[in-house]
């Protein structure tokens, strides 16, 4: 048992002038400061009063029970940054109106709007409305600063009692209070202070433990800067059977250490839920306390409301009852800690500063027991109205109400964060744990469901349902005959030097089919290609599926070592290569040089060879690089490849008419659709040189030049080219995929003229498996462009640990299945059956069979309520800085909107001190640019998104996929050694600072907050500012750049005041008095 503070009786003043803040109240201060126009915290509570209302009783009752409670006489002064709080005797002006028939909601709505200036006047407000009916509306509107929830009963009944006292003409009789809410406020600041606090605070600190990670929910709106502080709510009741169940579990038999409450109980499964959508086991809830430990206080109207934080642990394997006891024990610890205010704890925690989101905990709980008190007036019937409230504190609250007969719940959300949707959602699937965590207590909570049978049923199916029926004889050998038969004299093929038309194209594939067959090479045989990108290469590709064989790409950039690895591993049968790619095979044998006028085949007859294919068979295998350092075959069959081919024709399109710029490599598995979609579409092929294909120039004037109007591209090679001018943009159409395509890059293409459609797919499902059309999507809302929906015979399934699927919305691992999948991997049947498991869901979803199987991706996704998948990041990828989890993807999508800046990746590295920290590697688009890329990312990223290290590149080192190759990247440049302040500005803020922090120096990179700062430290600093720097900055502002060097460039940006021009105005004004 810990020990407690010293206890100490609160006693009334000496003096009655202004009093120190609670801690409470210097935070809703702070807060109401930071958003001036705010109204999260405002409390506001109405009834209809039905009979004969006495105006003069009621505002006689007003002025007594404010007499009673000076706290709601209450306004607040600040005196170098310090804020105290002012009692005036003067009694509330009551508003008298009369309102129209259907103006009620209007009235309810504006009053929990309004905005209280806590400096000008008592945060307190009272409007009776007269209805036409004869009745009246009270409604009593106050800020938190001066009540709390446990304050309504105290209130409503003081008001019922001296109305009642007014009407009979008497007093209200009731016994003197003890004590003033500002006495408690200067006793607690009294008591709480010096060692006994110190102890207190690292007991608690001990506790909870340090770096509690933020909750990362998954959002349906990018985060802002800031809370807005706009709110819904979702209010309904839980069921019977659930209530009953909660009843006989909270009755039974105790287990280890002692009976459950339902508190206990609700508040643990609020922590699975929350661990369930934000896929964390570690994350911390509020839960409010009345914090009335003294009995001094029972019966004071006032802000007393303490938040205690409870840590969720939530362990692989944990059981419902498990954690309900877990919550039990935290419940009694807390305990101890009940009257230590929260405001000190965060400083303690010292958790790291984020603007967007509330401080160590952004979600909150709340559980009231017992009837709502009544609220009767003599003479009249009371009911009470309930009053709408659009605002919101914190990303979720949980908000319930246990009477005898029912639990009541409310769902409080950030509405610029979830949808309603999401929220309702939220509710159903919290209610449906809660009950099945009842049921079956012992079960682990990762086995438990979220969602009923039709839920999950219906989640499954969702977007799932692709059949399309395709004859076995029609894969791409067969549709680019079609398109020759039909256009034989149109250029299948060119690379600016040479072509092929479709029949030259066809004949020559023909002679190489055949020239293979008598070489006995046909179904299952790998052949090598290792060939410069030419006509003449499309042409051999095609030959070898002819032959009923397949092909096996061999880079001749890759070192000849691992290309022999590569070869000998596949067994390839032939290996097909030109004199200037032979020694890019090493010692391989079994290869034959076709360059030359007098290729191997040119003798070979160019009729149709009589190889039968099937579409089981083998059609190419891609060696990926596998995460064990060797390198991975993976083997596509032919009735996968035609089943993509045959998907992605509505997805693209193409005619005699159009052009695609192939421009990758025929190592990368897209390069597929690149040479085969537009020859089985009857298009032209043009094919860009390797050097062509690292040029963005030299793109652009391709794409000028042959009137492209299609091209597939990484988002690395988009983000190069998107700054090249061309008449091609305008409606070409464009696919991107292989990495994520973010907001900035996708909104730049389309501002050119393009038609953008993302694409998504493994290498080990075929090329694409989804796809998913910006067109018309105006200012996406995505901060990476979604997934899209399966294209035809593939499935998306966003599943969870246990390979069970996960309710919309909530992130889970992408898993693919349908007919694009890999046969797996070359002789490799341990990786095989690891990435390919049994897809158990196939008998019950549309166009999925039995026996399907399905492809792990590791990537992390979430399926929306209209089907469509999101990318949320690779799970190898994601890293925790300073306690929140960032996506370095979204680092470079800020980082590649900087004007400044071409090209940029970020990477997580390993501190010198074993933390993460994101370093961030940059192609320059303008000389010297790195103040002013941090400048831009501090507006808009929070402190521990921004890289802790920028290294400017001449060039991004890309892989010879075309994705940015992260293993090539240099060390990263060591931070900037620390920096004096070297502007005037700088010189004198730091001077501030040192006097504000108690700190001996600043230097221009050091941190506010890192230095000791906290808020009431900043609102100190903001006065100071004011005063000395003559400058006026809103306290956002000096939130948002915490660092010297910020804050003083956002002073400059600001401006100071002309104290001659404002000492030359009051002269004006006075002359003019």
């Amino acid at each position: 048992m810990t020990q407690p503070m010293p206890d100490l009786t609160i006693r009334a003043r000496a003096t009655q002038g202004p009093a120190p803040l609670s801690f409470a109240q210097q935070r809703l201060w702070f807060l109401q400061r930071y958003a001036p126009d705010s109204t999260a915290y405002n409390l506001v509570r109405a009834w209809r009063l039905q009979g004969p209302l006495s105006a003069p009783a009621l505002e006689q009752a007003l002025a007594q029970v404010t007499a009673r409670h000076a706290v709601l006489r209450t306004c607040f002064s600040t005196g170098d940054g310090e804020p105290r709080q002012i009692v005036d005797n003067a009694p509330p002006a009551v508003q008298w109106i009369d309102l129209p028939a259907g103006e009620l909601d209007a009235l309810l709505r504006r009053e929990s709007a309004r905005v209280f200036d806590l400096h000008a006047a008592a945060p307190f407000h009272v409007t009776v409305a007269r209805l036409e009916d004869g009745a009246h509306v009270l409604v009593l509107a106050m800020h938190h600063i001066v009540s709390d929830g446990w304050s309504n009963p105290i209130l409503a009944r003081d008001l019922a009692r001296a109305y009642g006292a007014a009407v009979s003409g008497g007093e209200p009789g009731w016994t003197p209070l003890p004590v003033q809410y500002a006495d408690y406020a200067a006793w607690q600041r009294e008591r709480l202070d010096g060692t006994a606090l110190d102890a207190a605070l690292a007991r608690c600190a001990d506790r909870l433990g340090t770096g509690i990670p933020a909750l990362e929910l998954p959002l349906d709106a990018p985060r802002p800067a800031r809370p807005a502080g706009k709110g819904g709510r979702v209010r309904w009741t839980l069921s019977d059977d659930v209530v009953a169940a909660l009843r006989s579990y909270c009755a039974g038999g105790t287990g280890r250490g002692g009976r459950l409450t339902p508190f206990a109980v609700l508040l643990a499964a609020w922590q699975a839920l929350l661990a369930r959508y934000s896929g964390q086991s570690d994350f911390a809830v509020g839960v409010p306390n009345a914090a009335r430990t003294h009995e001094e206080l029972d019966e004071l109207v006032g802000c007393f409301i303490n938040t205690q934080v409870y840590r969720a642990r939530l362990t692989p394997g944990l059981s419902g009852h498990a954690l309900c006891q877990q919550v039990r024990d935290d419940a009694r610890a807390a305990l101890d800690h009940a009257d230590l205010p929260f405001e000190l704890l965060v400083d303690r925690l010292a958790p790291s500063r984020d603007p967007s989101r509330t401080p160590v905990f952004q979600a909150m709980f709340n559980l009231q027991m017992g009837e709502p008190a009544a609220f009767t007036l003599p003479g009249l019937q009371a009911s009470a109205l309930p009053v709408p409230d659009d605002s919101a504190k914190f990303d979720v609250t949980l908000d319930l109400h246990a009477s005898a007969t029912r639990v009541s719940a409310t769902l409080e959300y950030d509405a610029t964060l979830f949808t309603a949707a999401t929220a309702q959602r939220m509710a159903r699937h919290y209610e449906h744990l809660l009950g099945a965590m009842l049921a079956a207590p012992e079960t682990p909570l990762e086995a438990l469901p979220l969602m009923d049978e039709g839920e999950q049923a219906r989640t499954l199916a969702d977007g799932n349902d692709t059949g399309l029926a395709l004859d076995p004889a029609d894969d791409v050998v067969a549709r680019i005959a079609r398109a020759a038969a039909a256009t034989p004299d149109a250029i299948a093929v060119t690379d600016g030097e040479s072509s092929l038309t479709y029949a030259g194209l066809e004949a020559t594939a023909n002679r190489i089919a055949n020239w293979l067959a008598a070489q006995d090479v046909g179904a299952e045989a790998l052949v090598g290609v290792c060939l410069p990108r030419t006509p003449a290469l499309v042409a051999v590709l095609l030959g070898i599926l002819k032959a009923g064989a397949a092909y096996l790409p061999v880079d001749a950039h890759h070192p000849p070592a691992r290309n022999a690895h590569i070869l000998g591993h596949a067994r390839a049968r032939l290996i097909l290569a030109s004199a200037a790619t032979r020694a890019a095979l090493g010692d391989s044998g079994a290869v034959v040089l076709v360059d030359g006028d007098a290729p191997p085949w040119s003798s070979a007859p160019d009729t149709p060879p009589a190889a039968p294919f099937h579409p089981a068979q083998l059609a190419y295998t891609l060696y990926t690089s596998g995460s064990t350092g060797t390198p991975k075959g993976v083997q596509i069959s032919r009735g996968a490849f035609a089943n993509f081919l045959r998907a992605m024709t509505p997805v693209v399109p193409m005619g005699g008419s159009d052009r695609l710029l192939a421009v990758t490599t025929l190592g990368f598995d897209i390069a597929g659709l690149e040479l085969f979609l537009p020859l089985a579409s009857g298009a032209r092929v043009v094919i860009a040189t390797r050097d062509d294909a690292r040029d963005p120039a030299r793109l652009a004037a391709l794409m000028s030049a042959h009137g492209i109007t299609v091209m597939q591209a990484t988002p690395a090679t988009w983000q190069m080219l998107v700054k090249q001018v061309s008449p091609a943009w305008q409606g070409l159409r464009v696919l991107c995929g292989g990495e994520a395509l973010g907001r900035e890059l996708a909104a730049a293409l389309m501002a050119k003229g393009a038609q953008v459609c993302n694409v998504y797919g493994p290498t080990e499902t075929t090329v694409w498996s989804a796809a998913h059309a910006l067109a018309g999507e105006g200012a996406p809302a995505w901060a990476v462009a979604p997934v899209g929906r399966p294209i035809a015979n593939n499935q998306l399934y966003v599943l969870d640990a246990r390979l069970e699927p996960v309710a919309p919305g909530v992130a889970g691992e992408l898993y693919i299945g349908g007919a694009g999948l890999a046969r797996g991997y070359a002789a490799d049947p341990a990786r095989t059956a690891a990435a390919f498991v049994p897809n158990l869901f196939a008998p019950g979803t549309p166009g999925a069979m039995a026996g399907d199987r399905l492809y792990r991706t590791g990537d992390l996704a979430r399926k929306r309520a209209d089907g469509i998948v999101e990318f949320l990041g690779r799970r190898d990828h994601q890293v925790k800085v300073r306690g929140f989890r960032v996506e370095p993807g979204e680092v470079e999508a800020a980082l590649s909107a900087c004007p400044q800046v071409r090209q940029a990746v970020c990477v997580a590295r390993q501190g010198p001190d074993g933390m993460a920290r994101l370093c961030a590697y940059y192609v320059a688009a303008t000389a010297g640019a790195d103040d002013a890329i941090l400048a831009r990312l501090r507006e808009q990223l929070p402190g521990y998104m921004v890289p802790s290290s920028l290294t400017r590149l001449d060039a991004l080192p890309l892989n010879a996929n075309g994705k940015v190759d992260r293993q090539a990247l240099p060390e990263p440049a060591a931070p900037r050694a620390a920096a004096a302040p070297s502007t005037p500005t700088e010189h004198e803020l730091a001077a501030l600072w040192c006097a504000v922090l108690g700190v001996a120096q600043a230097g221009a990179d050091d941190d506010f907050f890192l230095l000791g700062g906290h808020s009431l430290l900043l609102v100190r600093l903001q006065t100071r500012i004011r005063e000395q720097m003559a400058c006026e900055l809103a306290l956002p502002a000096l939130f948002a750049a915490p660092v010297l060097r910020d804050m003083a460039a956002a002073i400059d940006q600001a401006g100071r005041r002309d104290a001659d021009a404002d000492l030359a105005f009051m002269n004006d004004l006075l002359e003019a008095l």
